[in-house]
């Protein structure tokens, strides 16, 4: 089975189903923003690289792509295995997490931007009580550094730290340098 194609003709959730439901030993590589690789065993995701992305956070840098091409070959097996979910999983996770970008990134465009704490936040601040996370997400809060960088240091996905840093500049503790 020779399957390639364009992403603006075929969404990648639904080359991923069908890989699935033929139960295909394989290697689907897609190149579009960057390049990525999603490893099949028996049709199951077992593996995925993108970047410096592997496992589920790979398949959803990939998942963002409307454009661009893939080629599925055949018998191409991982060396390791970071997946161990459902695609249907992932995919709908996925999905969250895009439909959540969309709402972060009206307040935070990318996560190269830099924070700063706010320093005479708004009265109303008071009453906020923080997360473990956003203590910590906080603490590394220097006006220098990027929130992809913050993420590193946190130990904590970049996702999670955006997403930490919306409520917080929504709060009016931290803002937002471009």
């Amino acid at each position: 089975m020779a399957l390639i194609g364009r992403l603006e003709e075929f969404e990648i959730a639904d080359i991923l189903q069908l890989i699935q439901f033929s139960q295909k030993d394989g290697c689907l590589t897609i190149k579009g923003k960057g390049k990525g690789k999603i490893f099949f065993e028996g049709g199951l995701v077992t593996h995925a690289i993108c970047g410096d992305r592997k496992g589920e956070r790979a398949i959803e840098e990939i998942l963002r792509w409307k454009e661009g091409e893939f080629n599925f070959e055949i018998g191409q097996l991982a060396d390791e295995h970071t997946i161990d979910l459902p695609i249907q999983h992932i995919i709908l996770e996925s999905a969250r997490k895009i439909d959540e970008w969309h709402k972060i990134s009206r307040l935070i465009p990318s996560v190269d931007v830099v924070v700063k704490i706010v320093e005479v936040p708004d009265s109303t601040v008071e009453n906020i009580r923080l997360t473990p996370n956003e203590w910590r997400v906080l603490s590394f809060v220097d006006g220098k550094s990027t929130i992809k960088e913050i993420a590193k240091k946190a130990n904590l996905e970049e996702f999670e730290t955006a997403k930490i840093f919306f409520g917080l500049a929504s709060s009016g503790l931290v803002m937002i340098i471009k």
